[in-house]
């Protein structure tokens, strides 16, 4: 699951999922049971190999803010019965560097600081983007009495 909602399509998925199991197999003599359960650390290397592949072969600068006001909304009742997987791919539909850093804040429980590191950007630049993919879900009809309950409290 944390595979799919770092990256866009399944293709990709089983690629890094491959790389992240050799990397885990390769450094298994590296894990650590006093710094952490094996399934947080086996995470953590899955979203370094997520957000290092999203760096090499998705990132194109600064993405402005467009809303597509022709979009098919979601009715508010429809949110209470996504599963996941239609959650995540609806959330996707965000642009991505805004995607990326809801998923790992509102999500993941990241902080802005903890993001900045591993996305290489700005505290500063987390939060913006936080902002924006906020603003951009707030903007989507029929969803925010429901959905802001979900995801948007902070």
């Amino acid at each position: 699951m944390i595979g799919k909602r770092y990256l866009r399509n399944d293709p990709e998925l089983k690629d890094v999922l491959q790389d992240s199991f050799v990397h885990i197999f390769k450094n298994l003599e590296k894990f650590d049971v006093q710094k952490s359960s094996f399934k947080t650390w086996a995470t953590q290397i899955t979203i370094n190999n997520c957000l290092k592949y999203n760096a090499r072969n998705h990132r194109t600068g600064t993405v402005e803010l467009i809303v597509n006001l022709h979009d098919k909304s979601i009715e508010p009742n429809a949110i209470k019965t996504l599963n996941n997987d239609e959650l995540v791919a609806w959330l996707k539909k965000m642009p991505f560097q805004y995607f990326e850093v809801f998923n790992m804040y509102v999500i993941d429980g990241y902080s802005h600081d903890e993001i900045a590191k591993m996305l290489g950007i700005s505290s500063a630049l987390s939060r913006k983007r936080l902002s924006r993919a906020k603003e951009w879900l707030k903007k989507r009809e029929g969803i925010n009495n429901q959905f802001s309950a979900r995801f948007l409290k902070n």
